[in-house]
């Protein structure tokens, strides 16, 4: 891969006001709190700027980097102890090659349970009270809102229940923030899946993934406000709320319930896939067969939406000779998940396939997201269980938050292309 000339940088850093613009063209465009947005944007370039300029930052992102490798190769254990040859690594002698069902998949169960683990011993509330403390003193959320917003950090729709009490009474813009969050990040249980996927071509991609969740949460606020502006008072404005968690009995209940709930979100995810991958796949045949009518060949609902997405790619600072895959990949993961997104860039990588260094790591940061047609209905339909008299209003919603949380994963691209100065050394890249 090569290193992109430096005007890409600047080219970064017009695509985060681009953006920004499209956010307000997409709201009413009136009584937008733009001390919010903007102390929203100066975090979120201040964390990108630690992790890509600052030694400690570089440092800290390294680490990691090797400690979700490590924890990944424990979860390993246990896969290969159940699927033997089949869980084998490409690189390891006996491999099959790599086979997502087994060798990524599973691994969200055992994020699961450690994360219920770290819930029983009180350290997952510590890190959700740290980040809701920087987002209401900082960018002047409310206590509701931010708590919810950091907790999607590390949680994925079981952050509504972080919030419980205060989401019947939370304010539209409240909500509505709180969805383009859970879609704008991934949560701590399926950051194993795309390690998993992107590590043995891209070394330090636990590091990214976890940066990347960790600035999209200020990102989905700044696209939110200026979506759905705060027009009320909320309940909770100005004041720090504690999170509502059911404690488990003991810590083996917290890995079994762990466990329990890793295998209902695995069988989610397994049935998303099958079913959108192959409406997908017949969309695709009836739009080539349509395209052959009328004298164009190699028509696809992928390659169109990847052209859709060409001027929003190239506004991220990914070079031109990249753009059309990247651009493909986005519309990819809006369509399917991210999961066959994340697989793809890992293949295009190791092929030669995406020629510039700096495309690979902006396309990592855009894709970090739970941003799909399928997390509309999971988002949805969990935080409507919990408020049934508002589940008509978070439908309505609901779209309209998949396209606030496509433009924060952006955003945050942005902040990556914009700070992408040092060569490979941090990516870690192979040739």
């Amino acid at each position: 891969m090569q290193a992109a000339p430096w005007y890409y940088n600047l080219v970064s850093a017009g695509g985060l006001v681009v953006i920004c613009v499209l956010a307000w063209l997409s709201g009413p465009r009136r009584g937008v709190r733009w001390a919010t947005v903007l102390w929203g944007l100066l975090l979120a370039v201040a964390m990108a700027a630690v992790v890509f300029l600052l030694p400690p930052g570089r440092l800290l992102l390294l680490w990691l980097n090797r400690v979700v490798v490590t924890l990944l190769g424990h979860a390993m254990a246990g896969v290969k102890f159940l699927f033997g040859p089949l869980a084998l690594t490409p690189g390891e002698e006996g491999s099959l090659g790599f086979i997502l069902a087994v060798q990524a998949l599973p691994l969200v169960v055992f994020f699961m349970a450690l994360t219920a683990l770290l819930y029983q011993a009180g350290v997952m509330q510590w890190l959700v009270r740290l980040f809701a403390r920087m987002l209401v003193h900082g960018l002047g959320t409310s206590g509701a809102e931010g708590l919810g917003v950091a907790s999607t950090i590390f949680v994925g729709v079981e952050s509504a229940g972080v919030v419980r009490p205060f989401l019947e009474r939370m304010t539209r813009s409240e909500l509505f923030t709180l969805l383009t969050a859970c879609m704008a990040t991934v949560s701590s249980t399926t950051l194993g899946i795309y390690v998993a996927m992107l590590q043995p071509a891209f070394p330090t991609i636990a590091g990214h993934l976890v940066s990347a969740s960790v600035i999209s949460a200020p990102a989905a606020i700044v696209v939110a406000k200026l979506m759905v502006p705060e027009t009320g008072q909320p309940e909770t404005a100005g004041r720090l709320v504690e999170p509502e968690i059911g404690r488990y009995e003991g810590y083996m209940e917290a890995i079994i319930q762990g466990s329990s709930e890793g295998l209902r979100l695995l069988a989610g995810i397994v049935a998303l896939l099958i079913s959108f991958l192959g409406l997908v796949s017949m969309a695709d045949g009836l739009i080539g067969r349509l395209g052959e009518l009328v004298g164009v060949s190699g028509l696809s609902l992928q390659g169109i939406l990847g052209w859709l997405a060409w001027p929003l790619t190239v506004s991220m600072g990914v070079p031109p000779a990249d753009a059309v895959e990247v651009g493909r990949l986005l519309g990819q993961r809006v369509l399917v998940t991210e999961v066959p997104a994340y697989t793809e860039l890992a293949a295009l990588m190791r092929s030669g396939g995406i020629t510039y260094a700096r495309s690979a790591l902006i396309a990592s940061y855009a894709l970090c997201g739970f941003t799909h047609v399928g997390s509309v209905a999971i988002f949805v339909g969990g935080f409507g269980s919990l408020i049934p008299g508002r589940m008509g209003e978070l439908s309505r919603m609901g779209f309209r938050a998949l396209w606030a949380a496509t433009l924060a994963t952006m955003l945050t691209g942005c902040l990556a292309g914009m700070f992408a100065l040092g060569g490979e050394s941090l990516l870690g890249l192979r040739h």
